[in-house]
């Protein structure tokens, strides 16, 4: 058998002495190309060479115990070093023993009022003192106010410093609010026109006997007496160079119904009127100049907004009173040229499909009222600052709905910074804030839009457009002096109907909770049956950035375990029909 031949190669160099004997391909292969291919392919190979680096430098980190550590260090960075709401970081204040102060409130939960609640209440008037506070309450139920009322007599408040007022004894006059027609024909009370009827009577006594420097209005939160105190002293006038104070003329709370997500997304608009964004921290949304949302980012306890609530609100007294002499001149408003009467009240918008929150209208009248701010920031000290309407919100200040979600907000503004990137991914994908084609009216101005015109109203087209003149043209309502059909794109008005010959409606303790869907939504083969559109030119009023396209409404014959408000889906129009 023929011995097996080996296969034969040339064996690997053992010194460099052999190497450098052989002849040098690799210059041979590249002596004659191109420079640039040359530093090409030198540059690959130190990427690729990094890039092994940085694979082994992973493998080496990215262990379960060292992602531990680093989770552990940075999370322990943010809850103390990154927090820009920090008890800690709140400005020191004084409180002013020589104003007084007239606090407002609505509450039907008789366990808040024996408890929590009504305990705050009665520190704050310790805290202000008996001789400068004015406790108004309308509400209820009687026996909790009763007692309540027992309460503020033994720590000092005289008859004459508080009015307690039940709602089962001295109902709304919801005949006197007025109703709205639907399309159908059926004719409705509006939430928020009961809603701020409700406010003003929390207010009826503000203009008797003496001035008040502060008004205090609070919901049925809970709430600290610090922060009650911080609202209406704690934001107050800030010095500027030039020597002049700007006046606050309201300041909120910020509310929330979780520890982490805030509430009041109705009311509270940023500087150019958009809605929130989601709502969790920083809340608003980085559209336009982001004024508001970055006045939050800086840990801000001046948040310039347009309109807010928050559940708690410090406002400056002479809004809801009658001016003095040297007053009167004051009320006609620099931004829109309107007059303005003085006191101010709580209001609604009659028409019936564009909800504007009494909360947000106030502040709108507030601005109308009184001249824009010439308060410059530091910052700025040579131009006013165009985004300060004296309104603000205060992020130091929180209150809330439930005792468990008022106990853990210290742990989640230790955390919400963390918040701020992926809500603004958020508010891009769920494209927030929504669009409110009314935003940017200005009070005045005539605007193209469409008028509803019902075929179930018993009234011609004729009539319906005279009503529709006579409730929102550019004369005012002699009920509610700011009242206006406002807003580009409506969904039309139907009618107003005000009857005052009936007696008062008494309406069962509990109308200021909650509210339930009614009716699917149609489509537009129904509506077509059911009327139609025609062009229409309407005014623009102040306010048009609180509203949203909505109807809510009073429920009638509440059962047990039912809410209080109706949202009537199938009672509005869609606004894509035909205009004939």
């Amino acid at each position: 058998m023929p011995p097996i031949s080996r296969a034969t190669y040339e064996p690997l160099p053992r010194t460099s002495s052999d190497i450098e004997d052989r002849p040098s391909s690799s210059s041979d292969e590249f002596k004659d190309k191109p420079r640039i291919l040359i530093r090409r392919h030198r540059r690959r190979g130190v990427f690729f060479a990094l890039l092994r680096l940085f694979r082994r430098f992973l493998s080496r980190v990215c262990r379960p115990l060292y992602i531990f550590l680093f989770l552990i260090i940075f999370l322990g960075w943010q809850t103390i070093f990154n927090v820009p709401y920090a008890d800690s970081k709140a400005p020191k204040f004084e409180v002013n023993r020589e104003e007084t102060v007239f606090v407002a409130a609505n509450i039907i939960d008789g366990d808040l009022v024996r408890g929590a609640w009504g305990d705050r209440i009665v520190e704050l008037v310790q805290s202000i003192g008996v001789e400068r506070i004015y406790v108004s309450i309308y509400g209820g139920p009687t026996d909790a106010l009763k007692e309540l009322d027992g309460r503020l007599e033994e720590v000092g408040l005289r008859d004459g410093n508080r009015k307690l007022v039940s709602e089962e004894v001295m109902p709304v006059d919801v005949e006197a609010i007025g109703k709205t027609k639907l399309p159908s024909g059926q004719e409705r009370v509006e939430r928020i026109s009961f809603l701020a009827e409700v406010r003003n009577m929390a207010l009826s006594h503000v203009d008797e006997r003496r001035k008040w420097d502060k008004v205090l209005f609070i919901n049925d939160v809970f709430f600290d007496v610090e922060g009650a105190l911080r609202l209406l002293w704690g934001s107050d006038g800030v010095e500027g160079e030039n020597g002049g104070k700007k006046v606050t003329k309201a300041v909120c709370a910020t509310d929330f119904i979780e520890s982490w997500k805030y509430y009041d997304t109705f009311a509270t608009r940023d500087t150019e009127g958009y809605s929130l964004g989601v709502p969790i921290y920083p809340w608003f949304a980085n559209i336009g100049h982001a004024v508001s949302r970055r006045d939050v980012l800086a840990g801000k306890d001046r948040v310039r907004v347009k309109s807010c609530w928050g559940g708690m609100v410090a406002f400056d007294g002479s809004f809801f009173q009658s001016p003095t002499s040297s007053q009167i001149g004051a009320t006609k408003g620099a931004s829109s040229g309107k007059s303005v009467q003085l006191p101010l009240k709580f209001r609604s918008e009659k028409e019936p499909f564009w909800d504007s929150s009494e909360c947000c209208l106030i502040h709108a009248d507030i601005m109308a009222a009184s001249p824009t701010s010439t308060f410059t920031y530091p910052e700025h000290e040579d131009q006013p600052d165009e985004w300060d309407t004296g309104i603000y919100m205060n992020p130091f200040v929180r209150v809330s709905y439930s005792a468990g979600t008022q106990k853990w907000i210290w742990l989640a503004k230790r955390f919400e910074a963390l918040f701020s990137i992926p809500q603004a991914i958020i508010n891009r994908l769920a494209r927030m804030p929504r669009f409110n084609p009314r935003r940017a009216e200005v009070e005045g101005q005539v605007i193209q839009d469409k008028l509803w015109i019902s075929l179930k109203s018993g009234k011609s087209e004729e009539e319906q457009i005279k009503l529709a003149v006579a409730e929102f043209g550019t004369g005012l309502n002699s009920r509610d002096f700011n009242s206006g059909f406002e807003g580009r794109d409506s969904s039309g008005l139907i009618g107003i109907d005000h009857d005052d010959s009936g007696p008062a409606g008494k309406r069962e303790l509990g109308r200021m909770g909650r509210r339930g869907l009614v009716g699917e939504l149609k489509d537009k083969e129904y509506w077509r049956n059911e009327g139609y559109y025609v062009p229409f030119n309407r005014t623009a009023r102040r306010g048009g950035y609180c509203g949203v396209r909505q109807l809510l409404v009073l429920k009638e014959d509440r059962k047990e375990g039912e809410g209080n408000w109706d949202t009537l889906r199938g009672e509005i129009p869609p606004l894509d029909l035909d205009v004939l």
